[in-house]
């Protein structure tokens, strides 16, 4: 019987050490599993490869998360994006741009991230409040993390300037002071008969003279069109005007060939509205034989104002493993990522602590006075809150081609599509 009591005992001994070692191996395979999560933005070479070194660093700190990086290029995203939301394999984390944010909302495709900036204490007031509102929440909703800011400025020229013996743009400019500099600024140079300088290139960025002359899009309930109003054609014949009426900006025929950013980089044009990001995209490579810089956007009749968007980073409401992209999220939107973007691409930070350091403003590159971009962020105005914000984008644009070319007044065109799109704000989601 002793015998047989000291056996069980050692049994139930090993037993318990079996179960200890079992236990600790559990943990530490858990501790070791490593968690695959998709991610998926857009971008060119050099891009790409700035946002896979910083994804690394990343995966150094994380080491139990791996990321598996999907670059589309930028025109086809918003597609890609939405067909793999309704039926295929979406993203876990997504790069998203202002212009997608409504309808990729609207379409219930993103999860709301209020609760994981409460359970994080994650800090939101150093970013931009026109980021965070513009792009970032959806009626209240938390959605997006803002990365970056695309803010609109007026390049010019220096070299013609300074041969004209003109002054640069200034905050002191309007429509008035802007249309006489571009006015000394066109120019037939060889005595042909045909204008081989211009002053400037009509914004593509239409919205800047609706909303510059104290006019909006759509009303603030997003329910109507307001293009039919007094302030919106008048604001959009002015932009016809610098085509058609005072020839200080290239027509579609005279920039055919090249097209008005390419006349500019090749120095045919003094001024041109764009965004931050063209100095890095654009004219870092592609402006040879002249120095550039930034103004202020000029102000309108009634107020100054510029498109303002830019990108944010979200996790795909289907995800499986929302715990780990809210972790990549929030690694992509902490200053030392904006830090390393900045000074790898230019960018807009979207955290005002950053973008106001040297990271950002210390650039060893041009434009010179790159902190005008930041002194535009307050007149920046984003796009509506609509859902059919592509569709309806286009639909307007169809029509204003036509005034650009002279064909129709703004006022003919404006009339003509606002019912169109009052029908297609009633049908929105």
């Amino acid at each position: 019987m002793v015998s047989l009591g000291w056996r069980s005992r050692l049994g139930v001994l090993l037993l318990l050490v079996v179960a200890i070692c079992a236990a600790v191996a559990g943990c530490k395979n858990a501790s070791d599993r490593v968690t695959t999560i998709r991610f998926a933005s857009w971008g060119n070479e050099v891009e790409e490869k700035n946002l896979r070194a910083l994804i690394a660093e990343f995966e150094k700190r994380h080491p139990n998360i791996k990321v598996e990086v999907e670059i589309t290029p930028w025109a086809r995203m918003f597609d890609k994006l939405m067909i793999s939301s309704a039926g295929g394999r979406p993203p876990d984390v997504t790069r998203v741009s202002s212009e997608w944010f409504p309808p990729i909302v609207a379409k219930g495709l993103l999860e709301p991230l209020d609760k994981y900036v409460k359970r994080d204490n994650y800090d939101l007031d150093d970013f931009y409040p026109e980021a965070l509102d513009g792009w970032g929440r959806y009626k209240g909703v938390l959605y997006e993390i803002p990365t970056d800011i695309d803010i609109y400025a007026m390049y010019y020229n220096k070299d013609m300037f300074d041969k004209a013996g003109l002054p640069y743009p200034d905050w002191s400019w309007d429509w008035n002071k802007f249309l006489e500099v571009a006015k000394k600024l066109t120019k037939d140079l060889d005595g042909d008969g045909d204008l081989d300088q211009w002053g400037c290139a009509v914004s593509m960025w239409w919205e800047d003279y609706v909303w510059q002359n104290g006019g909006e899009i759509v009303s603030a309930d997003g329910k109507k069109c307001l293009l039919d109003r007094p302030e919106a054609y008048e604001g959009l014949q002015f932009m016809s005007d610098l085509i058609n009426k005072y020839h200080v900006a290239p027509n579609a025929q005279e920039a055919a060939n090249l097209g008005s950013m390419k006349l500019f980089t090749t120095g045919k044009i003094g001024m041109i509205v764009s965004g931050s990001w063209a100095a890095e995209l654009i004219f870092k490579n592609e402006i040879k034989d002249f120095t550039y810089d930034v103004a202020p956007i000029v102000k309108g009749p009634k107020r100054r104002a510029t498109f303002i968007g830019g990108a944010a980073y979200a996790i795909l409401k289907r995800s499986r493993h929302k715990n780990e992209a809210w972790e990549l999220v929030k690694w992509m939107t902490g200053k030392e990522y904006q830090r390393s973007a900045a000074i790898r691409s230019q960018i807009i930070p979207s955290r005002r602590s950053v973008a106001e350091s040297g990271a950002y403003l210390k650039l060893n590159a041009p434009p010179k006075h790159r902190k005008v971009f930041l002194d535009m962020i307050p007149y920046g105005h984003p796009r509506p809150h609509v859902s059919c914000a592509p569709e309806m984008f286009q639909i307007i644009s169809s029509e204003l081609d036509l005034v650009r070319l002279g064909k129709v007044s703004a006022k003919e065109a404006c009339l003509k599509v606002t019912p169109v799109v009052d029908q297609l704000l009633r049908h929105q989601e």
